[in-house]
């Protein structure tokens, strides 16, 4: 059992909503209309306070937003969160995960800022401008381009995950090479159980 004093790392489901429709995803069917049961819930920065308070922030080691259902992107309150636990814990690790297909420039920028050094974003990018969209369905190129560019340009820290499909298995080495020429930390290109 654990002690509330012994908790040092938290994964916050900060949002069900999301810009995509990725066909193996459990918020939509198959790609298309939304699971009825997915009611594209968020919590707000005033529920993380009620949540997490200033002292239970200050023991923690990791924070990160990878969502199940959503991608924290999609929450209005995202980045005031971040700034929450950063507020209080300038040592711990802040991480996301995320498609990269919203928010503006600005956002990403203050976003690399607030997290600084002491963590990263994983991007979930599979596939380059012709092919990424086949799976993450409704993200558009040109906002996941400018949205890891300002990132990385205002000097956060990311990796560059990359699904493995049929689809998009010519592209890995061409997709590699350009997350080399964006400043990308690391890049991984993952097998997926979906589709098999």
């Amino acid at each position: 059992m654990y002690q509330y004093k012994d908790i040092k790392q938290v994964h916050l489901e900060v949002t069900e909503k999301c810009n995509a429709a990725c066909p193996m995803c459990p918020r939509n069917i198959q790609g298309g209309k939304e699971n009825p049961l997915i009611i594209n819930a968020e919590l707000s920065l005033a529920d993380c306070k009620k949540i997490f308070d200033p002292a239970f922030i200050k023991q923690l080691d990791l924070m990160y937003m990878c969502g199940n259902y959503g991608d924290p992107i999609m929450a209005k309150d995202t980045l005031k969160i971040f700034k929450y636990f950063r507020e209080y814990n300038s040592k711990m690790n802040l991480r996301m995960h995320t498609n990269a297909g919203a928010r503006t420039k600005k956002w990403w920028e203050d976003l690399a800022k607030t997290i600084g050094k002491k963590g990263r974003v994983v991007f979930g990018v599979d596939g380059l401008e012709d092919t990424n969209h086949l799976y993450r369905q409704n993200v558009k190129w040109n906002i996941v381009e400018r949205s890891m560019k300002a990132y990385i340009g205002a000097g956060g820290i990311a990796r560059w995950d990359y699904l493995v499909f049929k689809h998009n298995e010519h592209q890995v080495e061409e997709a590699k090479k350009l997350s080399q020429k964006l400043g990308f930390a690391g890049f991984q290109a993952k097998k997926t159980s979906r589709f098999y």
